[in-house]
């Protein structure tokens, strides 16, 4: 993936981004793979939160930027704003309650602020979707610039001179590589490796290349080369969950072209024609697991035990022959070429697909088959992932696509920002009041059961349709102990296998 933002905030959310910005900057809060703060980790050292759950006290750990001045609550104070004024076009508006859940934020002394909401919530919502957000950053010096300016500037490594993570920028170019220099000053514990350099490669083919002459020490074997990971015996094995998230494609409902998507009976129908062990099998070499709701399966900590049931048995949610009597009950009937018609108007809508994976197109290919196979006619758009964020736009002129999406910084995946009325990235704009209600209950209540009435409902709505979720075989050179390969990676799980 290419890497276009050196900048908390203002970035495209994406997942390389993030990686990147989290080497220099360190979150307010680190969130293990556990799915709970790593308080050793993190720069807050501690949190008080009111009786009433309103109150968030944040306390800091003395911890210094890299040319020697302290971290401080008003660093914290600037991100906030930031968020604050980059409004609508923040990619995580709405998650957590950000920022519009705030009611006042006031710096109480070097070390501690405070965070006051407009209503109570689920203290854990809001410290794993809220609070993870913040990115104490250094206020003296980016103070001059607003925010428009930080976006045209975010990808200039002038304004990463000074960080608080464990790595400092050495050099950037786009589209080719970024390198990293332990940073000294680092408050955390020092960074195992000096240097820290990423490749960008235009293929996954390129990248497998690159392992196997020895180019690079460490990066993942593409499910589509599964057959060939034997030609990396070099190095060693570690099987990677790819993190906390899902895979789904997207419906935009906001467009008059593909209103079908708007019709329940249509989505379920979609859904129901998916094949996911197929995918699985097929697409991913039997490294993945099925995923029916917006909460993630690996790990389960938070799935229903509705969810847990499909999930052990992916069977009962594949129905073809349920889906073709849906899809007659709404009145498409069969027409020409074996594709569904409905007062004259085909069943066909177009998925853009981003290139960053050979694995995503077969995916698609898949889902096309499955789709055709119940009257669906699904044509494909491959197009740079970038590309296919930007045209992700409210009422864009697009029908589908496929988006794969990491719970970062939203570790409570309660829906707010993903499928509430109006959440940022709702790329869809799905709405439905029962929703609403449900994804609202979900981040005022303690008790795990509205998480769980949530997810459920989603599995029955289908706001977007899920698909499974791929595990990744990963390459890395025995120079390299497994201890450092994992250190300090947010919310991933790898093994280690003999799987060669």
């Amino acid at each position: 993936m290419n890497v276009n933002s050196l900048l908390p905030v203002v970035n495209n959310d994406s997942s390389a981004n993030n990686q990147i910005i989290t080497l220099m900057y360190r979150p307010l809060l680190w969130i293990g793979t556990n799915l709970k703060i790593n308080w050793q980790q993190s720069i807050a050292k501690s949190i008080t939160v009111s009786a009433n759950g309103r109150q968030y006290i944040i306390h800091l750990k003395p911890w210094l930027w890299s040319d020697g001045r302290p971290v401080t609550a008003q660093d914290t104070l600037a991100c906030l704003r930031m968020i604050q004024d980059y409004g609508s076009r923040y990619p995580n508006a709405g998650m957590g309650g950000m920022p519009e859940l705030i009611k006042a934020a006031v710096v109480i002394n070097r070390d501690t602020l405070e965070i006051t909401l407009k209503r109570s919530v689920n203290p854990r919502w809001f410290e794993l979707n809220g609070l993870s957000q913040l990115f104490p950053v250094p206020s003296w010096r980016w103070k001059r610039y607003d925010i428009n300016q930080l976006y045209k500037l975010q990808d200039s490594p002038s304004l990463v001179s000074v960080v608080d993570g464990p790595y400092k920028l050495k050099h950037f170019t786009q589209g080719r590589g970024i390198s990293f220099v332990r940073n000294a000053s680092y408050s955390g514990k020092p960074a195992t490796l000096k240097y820290l350099h990423f490749k960008m490669y235009t293929s996954d083919a390129s990248a497998f290349w690159a392992l196997k002459t020895g180019v690079l020490q460490a990066g993942m074997i593409p499910h589509y080369l599964f057959d060939a990971r034997w030609m990396v015996k070099n190095l060693q094995t570690c099987i990677s969950n790819g993190g906390y998230g899902f895979n789904y494609v997207t419906l935009n409902l906001a467009n008059p072209k593909v209103a079908f998507f708007r019709e329940v009976k249509v989505r379920q129908a979609l859904a129901l024609a998916v094949n996911q062990k197929q995918i699985i099998q097929t697409a991913f070499h039997g490294l993945g697991v099925p995923s029916f709701n917006p909460v993630p399966t690996s790990p389960d900590t938070y799935l229903s035990p509705e969810m847990k049931k499909l999930v052990a048995n992916p069977a009962l949610a594949y129905n073809p022959g349920a889906a073709n009597k849906l899809l007659a009950d709404a009145g498409w009937k069969l027409g020409p070429k074996g594709i569904r018609i409905h007062d004259g108007q085909r069943l066909q809508f177009t998925m853009m697909v981003p290139d960053t994976s050979q694995t995503l197109i077969a995916v698609a290919e898949l889902l096309k088959a499955d789709w055709q196979a119940i009257g669906v006619d699904m044509r494909l758009r491959v197009l740079p992932f970038n590309l296919e964020l930007a045209r992700l736009q409210p009422n864009g002129n697009w029908d589908a696509s496929m988006i794969v999406w990491s719970y970062n910084p939203d570790f409570y995946p309660s829906g707010d920002g993903l499928f509430n009325t109006g959440g940022g990235s709702n790329y869809g704009r799905y709405s439905n009041p029962k929703m609403d209600r449900l994804i609202h209950e979900s981040t005022q209540n303690k008790n795990i059961s509205y998480l769980y009435k949530y997810e459920d409902y989603a599995y029955q709505q289908q706001p977007v349709i899920f698909l499974p979720y791929p595990e990744y075989v990963v390459k890395y050179s025995q120079k390299l102990k497994y201890k450092q390969l994992m250190e300090g990676v947010y919310s991933v799980d790898c093994k280690p296998t003999l799987l060669y």
